[in-house]
């Protein structure tokens, strides 16, 4: 029999079931491994992860300044900084609200800046969209169907999921 065939002739179920075992195993180790892709929520992790950190980089900005709480001296203050890589993947994903929504979905946008900035000062989502005179379905609807076209624009793009 010629090198790569099978023998598919009837000589009983267990040589037919070892041949199908034999045949599924090849298949499988052959299979090219597939990385995830982007998804709606690695793409509204990520959003939230660069406005915590707009907002842990840039600290309050206005006329009163600075005023925090002090901490006694004898306590370090510890602050890693994010790589050059993760600075850059932060600033991509602040624009990508403005780059995959604006002008066509203006609201999805806006629902997403929403939840975000809720997730990042621990505001209560419900009862801000409540407030806005909105139901919590529809809200959830729009953030869905916004990260969902971010999510979309970035495997488009083939960008990169993880950037050390």
């Amino acid at each position: 029999m010629p090198d790569g065939t099978m023998n598919l002739s009837r000589r009983g179920g267990s040589s037919i079931d070892a041949w199908a075992a034999q045949a599924l195993a090849e298949i499988a180790s052959t299979a090219p491994e597939t990385e995830a892709g982007w998804t709606t929520k690695l793409a509204g992790e990520a959003l939230i992860d660069a406005l915590r950190w707009a907002r842990s980089a840039a600290g309050r900005t206005g006329p009163a300044g600075y005023r925090g709480l002090s901490l006694p001296d004898d306590i370090p203050q510890m602050w890693v900084m994010p790589s050059p890589k993760q600075i850059s993947r932060h600033l991509a994903a602040l624009e990508w609200p403005a780059g995959y929504l604006i002008p066509a979905h203006t609201g999805l946008a806006r629902m997403l800046g929403l939840l975000a900035a809720c997730k990042v000062y621990k505001w209560p989502f419900d009862k801000t969209v409540k407030a806005r005179g909105m139901s919590r379905a529809t809200a959830y609807a729009l953030r869905d169907r916004g990260l969902s076209i971010i999510s979309q624009g970035l495997e488009r793009e083939r960008a990169p999921i993880n950037v050390a």
